[in-house]
């Protein structure tokens, strides 16, 4: 016969084998397994500005014609700060592993030049849900296949 132990007394039970992690709940523990992932994340991608140079869909190449207008800057607690060609934004996203999501991006509104690519990069970025860092190119992903941004570091003149 089966019998269904209450999880309560089988963290006490537990509780004497491990070390401060086996006293806590399960939630406990994935909230600072996230805390923990996103510091990690924040330190792979902050401080460093990011420019968009390509987007690869499974239908077209996006071929950033001028790289240098079209940036990303993630700040440590949460904060982007974007160029959208001739318009400044800022928005907040969040790392929760190799999850990366913004939330709204807001930007100024001055017309920019009939090159731009201004809507497809805050398009794109709202849509991103995943990311990856490779050889010092960041890679953000949208979902289910459906494309992926490629980033390079600004280098200082």
């Amino acid at each position: 016969m089966c019998r269904t132990v209450p999880w309560l007394v089988l963290v006490a039970v537990l509780g004497g084998c491990g070390g401060d992690d086996a006293m806590q709940g399960p939630e406990e523990v994935a909230d600072q397994t996230s805390d923990e992932q996103v510091v990690a994340a924040d330190a792979r991608l902050t401080g460093t500005r990011w420019q968009w140079v390509r987007t690869v869909t499974p239908v077209e190449l996006i071929e950033v014609l001028e790289p240098a207008r079209y940036t990303l800057l993630l700040h440590a607690g949460g904060q982007a700060e974007i160029q959208f060609d001739c318009n400044a934004g800022s928005g907040d996203y969040e790392i929760i592993g190799h999850q990366l999501s913004f939330g709204p991006l807001a930007a100024t509104r001055m017309a920019c030049p009939p090159d731009s690519q201004d809507a497809v990069f805050m398009k794109q970025l709202g849509q991103v849900t995943t990311y990856f860092v490779n050889d010092g190119i960041l890679y953000l992903e949208m979902p289910m296949d459906s494309g992926t941004m490629r980033f390079e570091p600004v280098v200082a003149e």
